[in-house]
């Protein structure tokens, strides 16, 4: 049976409680953040039952391949099971100690993982990381998944436990499908590049020949080369968000005049569409405009697909401190407070009752995001049922630079 044994505290003699992560202390300290609520310190030893049940979860975990590990907070030691051990080159069931386990984590470079769980236990939930062992000793390199969890007695944290699994045939085959689907979509600009100057020529000379249903047509496929190059474009920057590889390259320019560019071309692709534009005083600013290009085209696109044909699509740029914001304002469909709080989020689509229907992967809106994100903005929505919506994003602006270019 489990016995429990309760040291009183006296005043002669004050009792060591056990503390996590305090870094003054040597590397022996535990690193998880708790507190101890109690005055004593406690010893658990756990009964036959406990550790029977305990084995037999092991053993069962193991013919799936999940390997078992656990830190015992007052002894301040690590186990790993033989299944755990083995993921990363160890034999057998090991116990070691806390200064091992840093040691460990500095040569595999990922001390992100101990912050991890040290958040986890602070908010005592549990925790799930990825680890990339790459030990040159036995020319060892996989990825694991670690969970765990802070199990704690009458407030006291007592010991941590998880598993570990092997996820490097799985991230092996995400990389090649993201190496794949960027390499795709960089071949594929090309070809359609030339293919969508070909349509336009063909349109040009049914125009002067007065070819009406020829013009159309080819405006009508000129259409689809836009929406086909945006998808490629999606897809290519979200394999670079993907593998953290997001390029900006940053260049002055005038933010209304681009506005203006990218409109022309809308108004050539929706002929049938009324845009109007409200644009004040000249902002300049310093970003990556191609990129500026694909959230304005998603912007207005989006609202396009989401309004009627007979309503206007409405552009705003005005300064607002030191930022510049845009603005895509429609009269559609709206969306409801709920949608709105999901809208770019990866892979998100809004159904609801009163919506158009669409085609569409949700990455346009959460590509977005991740652009104007990183060049230190903002997108956010405000929407209403039945009235429609405006989507905003914001960028810095540089006077500076707007000085010296007219100096």
């Amino acid at each position: 049976m489990a016995t429990l044994i309760k040291y009183p505290k006296r005043n002669s003699e004050k009792l060591d409680t056990p503390a996590f992560w305090q870094p003054a202390r040597a590397a022996e300290s535990a690193p998880f953040p708790g507190q101890v609520l109690s005055p004593y310190a406690f010893l658990v030893n756990i009964s036959e039952r406990s550790l029977t049940r305990e084995t037999a979860i092991t053993n069962v975990l193991a013919t799936a391949g999940i390997g078992m590990w656990s830190y015992s907070v007052y002894a301040k030691k690590f186990h790993l099971d033989p299944v755990a051990s083995q993921f990363f080159g160890l034999k057998g069931s090991i116990t070691f100690s806390l200064a091992a386990l840093m040691r460990k984590l500095v040569e595999w470079k990922q001390e992100e993982v101990l912050s991890i769980a040290t958040t986890a236990c602070k908010t005592n939930q549990e925790f799930e990381a990825q680890l990339l062992i790459n030990n040159k000793e036995n020319d060892l390199c996989k990825w694991v998944k670690i969970t765990g969890k802070l199990y704690c007695n009458d407030g006291i944290a007592m010991k941590m436990m998880g598993t570990i699994t092997d996820i490097t045939a799985l991230k092996r085959e995400e990389n090649l499908k993201k190496d794949l689907m960027a390499f795709l979509s960089h071949e594929l600009r090309t070809p359609l590049s030339v293919a969508k100057i070909y349509i336009q020529n063909a349109g040009r000379l049914a125009k002067d020949d007065h070819n009406t249903a020829i013009e159309c047509k080819m405006t009508q496929a000129d259409q689809q080369m836009v929406f086909m190059a945006g998808l490629i474009d999606n897809f290519l920057t979200l394999s670079q968000v993907q593998n953290n590889r997001l390029s900006v390259h940053k260049n002055g320019f005038y933010l209304n005049e681009l506005i203006v560019d990218v409109m022309s071309n809308m108004t050539f692709l929706f002929p049938e569409r009324v845009f109007k534009f409200d644009l004040s005083e000249p902002v300049w600013v310093y970003a990556d405009q191609d990129k500026i290009v694909q959230v304005l085209t998603n912007y207005i696109t989006n609202s396009v697909k989401f309004s009627s044909s007979k309503s206007h699509v409405h552009i705003a740029c005005k300064k607002s401190g030191s930022n510049a914001i845009v603005s895509v304002k429609d009269k559609g469909c709206g969306i409801e407070p709920e949608g709105q709080k999901l809208l770019f989020n990866k892979y998100c689509r809004v159904e609801q009752e009163n919506q158009i229907r669409t085609k569409g992967y949700g990455l346009g809106l959460f590509l977005c995001r991740e652009i104007i994100e990183s060049h230190d903005g903002k997108v956010w929505v405000k929407s209403e049922v039945d009235k429609g919506s405006t989507f905003y994003f914001s960028l810095p602006v540089n006077e500076g630079d707007d000085i010296d270019l007219l100096s």
